[in-house]
């Protein structure tokens, strides 16, 4: 019974680990936005937008309640791609748009993956 355990702890640990592998591939941003134009979020931290950030997005910081605050003028008609570090906090904005009633939300992982 206990190896049945560890058997299903591994089958669910490869598959998140599928999943944030699948999400890193590289996105070419100028491809993309020529396909489905939108609005470019980074809801990353000020130091981190400090650091550097695609040139065309935005910022609004989801750890400090910036996008938040913001979102409630964003319009829901619009395409909105959204992109942090790594992709946790951009997913969590994403769910969050989708949530509020936008359709057109995709979450573009982290920013090291933006050509």
């Amino acid at each position: 019974m206990k190896l049945m355990g560890y058997f299903i702890a591994a089958i669910i640990l490869l598959a998140l680990v599928v999943k944030i592998y699948s999400q890193n591939k590289p996105v070419k941003m100028k491809e993309l936005l020529s396909k489905e134009p939108g609005v470019v979020i980074d809801v990353r931290t000020n130091e981190e937008w400090n650091s550097g950030h695609y040139s065309d997005a935005i910022h609004l910081d989801w750890s400090n309640g910036d996008f938040k605050k913001a979102s409630t003028n964003l319009d829901k008609n619009k395409t909105y791609y959204l992109y942090c570090a790594a992709g946790g906090r951009s997913s969590q904005a994403t769910e969050y748009l989708k949530s509020m009633g936008f359709k057109k939300v995709v979450n573009l992982g982290g920013y090291s993956n933006l050509k």
